[in-house]
Formats: C-alpha cells, structure tokens, sequence
C-alpha cells in the first residue's frame, strides 16, 4: 500500500523519507512468537510422528504468525488439532484481546487420522529483531527441557520502499512529494504505522526543541582571602632603626600590624613622633 505525503519544502521528501523508512524498519513496536512448548518435544532437532515437518519447520512456520494483543506484554496461546490435514493459525485457541491477523497461515500438516499435536504458544511485545541467543543468560540453566526458544521479528512492516517526485501547488513548482511503499504484516494499518513512525521521531527531535544556550562559567583564579603582603616583617619597609624599633616596642612587628593603626595612634606612641610618622608613610 502506497502512503503519499505533500508537498514538502525541496529537499525534504529525502530527509524525511530516510528517516521514516529506518523508524519503520528497525523501532516500531510489534508482537512476536519467542517460546514454544510442543507436547512430546524434548528439543528443535526432533520430529514428531505423524506430522509431515520437523521441529526446526515448525518453528520456522511459527515465525511468520502475524499476532496483535492489546493492553498486555506478554500471552500464551494454545493449539491442538487431531485428524489429517493442515494445522493453520486459525486453529489457535485464546483470550480476548488477542487477534491473529493471518488466519491461514499454516504451520505444519498431521499426516494421518490419528495423528496429533499439541502446544503451547508464548508471544511478547518488543521491538526490532531479537535472536534466540540473545535471551539465552544464566536463568536459563533452570528452564523447562522442552520450552523451545524462537528467533523473534517483532516489528510489524515486511517491506518499506519510498521515491520523491515533483510536487506542485499554484505556480510553485520547486516541492517534493513523498510516496511511501510500505507492506506490513496486518497487525498495523500503513497510515497508522507512518503516524506511530513520525511520533517516534518527534521525541527524538523533543530534546532539540528545548535546547538552551548553557553556558559553562570560566573559571577564575581563586584569589586570597588577604593580601600576602601583610604578612612581611616592618623592616621589609626600610625603616631607620629608630623607627623599627619603635614599631617593634609597639608589638607592630608585621605590615599587616600597622596598617590596622590610625595615624593619630602612630603619633601618641611613645619615641614616635612625627618625623618617624612621615618617614613610614
């Protein structure tokens, strides 16, 4: 089914066209087959009798069943049938809230009257393509001998191809259609998954729209509290003798002693008189 988008600005049926294209590819979330117990199976490299596939067709086959489940995570399907003839997806037994959208779809063939199987079905909800091996960690050590796991293909779009044509409105000329070829596996309308695709990348673009101009302060020289100076002997000063000597009888023994006397104290102190006090300034 074609999806057609216009008119787009020049230059934008390309930017959109790839990035929507790989949204629908590889994040759109879907529903997919990933365990499978079939009574009688002990692993994937057994057959059953009288069924026509082997183990490792049958869970082929059951990649391919198309399944929508609404407002859960995770379900589990039955199926049993008994009697010659194919075993379809049709055939699955579950709960409401569940819709298998490819009815058809066959999964093995018993070949006889007497022939039966019988299984149970786990499907989740994820997103991309998940391997087996790629489930498989150390809670596995206590898994059920028999519970075989699938390779699952949760997204919903089989196929995505897009071209851009010329668009034209009025006397513009210079516009870009989009037209989106898109096959999905019906669980998903074409148009519902494009809307999904672009809500998708809305998000994404969310954390550019609130950019804000941050700016990261300098950092200053971190500057003393006091000035080191005052921390230097009185006789750094050059004073005559009487004059250090006087400031020494006064306990003023440092810069940042004096600078903490008035002049008029200066003046009062004994042996100090003005003549020292001048010298010192």
């Amino acid at each position: 089914q074609n999806v057609t988008l216009e008119p787009l600005e020049r230059g934008f049926g390309h930017t959109l066209g790839n990035a929507l294209r790989r949204i629908l590819l590889s994040s759109m979330p879907g529903c997919a087959v990933t365990e499978v117990e079939i009574d009688g199976v002990l692993h994937e490299y057994s057959t059953k009798e009288g069924v026509q596939e082997d183990i490792l067709e049958i869970l082929l086959n059951l990649k391919g069943l198309a399944v929508k489940v609404e407002g859960k995570d995770e379900v589990i399907l039955t199926l049993t049938k008994s009697g010659a003839g194919p075993v379809v997806a049709g055939d699955i037994t579950h709960d409401g809230g569940v819709e298998i959208a490819n009815p058809e779809h066959v999964i093995c063939h018993l070949t006889d009257a007497s022939a039966e199987i019988s299984m149970r079905i786990k499907v989740e909800r994820g997103r991309g393509y998940v391997p087996a091996s790629a489930r498989i960690d150390s809670e596995d050590d206590e898994r059920p001998i028999g519970r075989l796991l699938v390779d699952a293909t949760f997204s919903p779009v089989d196929r995505i191809a897009y071209k851009v044509e010329a668009a034209r409105v009025e006397q513009r000329t210079d516009l870009d259609k989009l037209v989106i070829d898109m096959e999905t596996n019906g669980t998903l309308d074409p148009e519902e998954a494009i809307r999904r695709a672009a809500t998708i990348l809305a998000e994404q673009l969310d954390a550019f729209v609130d950019l804000r101009d941050v700016r990261v302060p300098e950092e200053k020289e971190e500057k003393p509290e006091f000035d080191p100076i005052l921390l230097r002997p009185v006789d750094d000063l050059e004073l005559t003798v009487r004059s250090a000597n006087c400031l020494k009888a006064e306990a003023i023994l440092y810069i940042g002693d004096l600078v903490q006397r008035t002049e008029v104290e200066l003046l009062k102190t004994p042996n100090l008189g003005k003549k020292c006090d001048m010298q010192g300034s």
